[in-house]
């Protein structure tokens, strides 16, 4: 079995529950995350994006949406819609041991980022994100 896709099925299984989601605060953030990744660290890359991704919505509270996707085209280029519920559930997340391990893990990996805050158009428009 591949040694990225054991810790991934393992952390579904750990963590098959969804914390409590903390609502979205004045102070929250919308964002997009745009990475591009190196082509011949692509599919380690996504496994370490992929498990980050479902660990923090299963266990961080103030994590409200993690939806990455790729590009049809051009593969490496990746795009995560991030939603936080506030600077303090960023910082959070940010600190935490599983996203450190991903930043650390993935750093070489890694061509370009770029983070964009957005501001959405109707902020009574709700993002629900969860894994199955």
């Amino acid at each position: 079995m591949n040694k990225f896709l054991l810790p991934i099925l393992l952390s579904g299984i750990l963590c098959s529950c969804t914390c409590t989601k903390l609502p979205m605060a004045a102070d929250g953030i919308v964002r997009l995350s745009k990475i591009e990744v190196y082509p011949e660290y692509l599919e380690e890359y996504l496994e370490y994006a992929i498990r980050v991704g479902e660990i923090s919505l299963r266990t961080e509270p103030g994590v409200l949406t993690m939806y990455a996707v790729s590009e049809k085209e051009n593969p490496c280029i990746v795009t995560i819609l991030e939603t936080y519920a506030s600077q303090a559930a960023y910082q959070a997340h940010i600190s935490s041991a599983h996203f450190q391990e991903y930043k650390q893990k993935t750093l070489h990996m890694v061509k370009s980022l770029v983070l964009s805050d957005q501001t959405p158009l109707n902020p009574r428009n709700q993002i629900v994100n969860y894994i199955q």
